[in-house]
């Protein structure tokens, strides 16, 4: 009898405290890689953004962004690339540049980052939106 096909991809659920409603997945594994997809900085257990202040916003995003990962096994350090989405990319990326350096440290992940105009959440108050390749701890 032949082995049954590996999964091309599995599907990441919901970290604890978290709220997921998009018809899109939290994340995907796949070939010893983790891919998160739109994260922004809503209250845990909402689909709501609270903060209008960028800091507050981005410190948010990036607590959303541990719990998500932690959820999996994995940490900032297996991160190994981020798009990041901003609402107005030349006032708010010296803000959130700053909470980047504060939270990744020396080792840093490769990084893009480009304005755009509807996050598509309710009421516009999103600044900010990522998504995160990562290396799979599963794999380690």
């Amino acid at each position: 009898m032949a082995p049954s096909p590996r999964p091309r991809k599995r599907l990441i659920s919901v970290a604890e405290g978290q709220s997921h409603s998009s018809p899109i997945p939290q994340g995907v594994r796949a070939n010893g890689f983790v891919f998160l997809s739109a994260l922004r900085g809503v209250t845990p257990g909402t689909e709501r953004v609270e903060a209008d202040d960028p800091e507050a916003q981005a410190r948010q995003l990036f607590d959303n962004l541990d719990a998500t990962l932690a959820g999996i096994g994995a940490t900032l350090d297996d991160v190994i690339k981020v798009g990041v989405y901003m609402r107005d990319l030349q006032r708010d990326r010296p803000v959130f540049n700053a909470v980047w350096a504060e939270r990744f440290g020396d080792s840093p992940p490769a990084r893009h980052a480009v304005e755009v105009s509807d996050m598509g959440n309710p009421g516009g108050r999103t600044l900010f939106m990522i998504d995160v390749v990562a290396l799979d701890p599963e794999l380690e």
